[in-house]
């Protein structure tokens, strides 16, 4: 008799859960970008792999890494001149200490 009602309030509570469960909304995760931790860069709500090659305005855009000396530095946005060569941005010669 005990085995009888546990095997039905078992019964009704996974039961009663999926009911209440279509009500909630649908969540779709894409699983390979989860779990791959590629580094990209957005533009216009779009993802881009390093060497992606965009037309913005008059100027050429290259997804590239950060610090080209590190494989795994973190990739931005760089223009690109009538060459197709990289225009890297000028860094500061001085260091500041506040």
């Amino acid at each position: 008799m005990l085995t009888r009602i546990s095997i039905f309030l078992l019964f009704f509570l996974v039961f009663s859960h999926i009911a209440t469960a279509k009500d909630t909304p649908l969540v779709v995760l894409d699983g390979d970008s989860a779990l791959t931790n590629a580094k990209v860069c957005w533009y216009e709500n779009k993802r881009y792999t390093e060497g992606a090659i965009i037309a913005v305005a008059n100027s050429m855009l290259i997804c590239a890494t950060k610090t080209d000396h590190l494989s795994n530095s973190d990739l931005m946005w760089y223009r690109l001149n009538e060459n197709g060569d990289i225009i890297y941005p000028k860094q500061a010669k001085t260091i500041r200490v506040n």
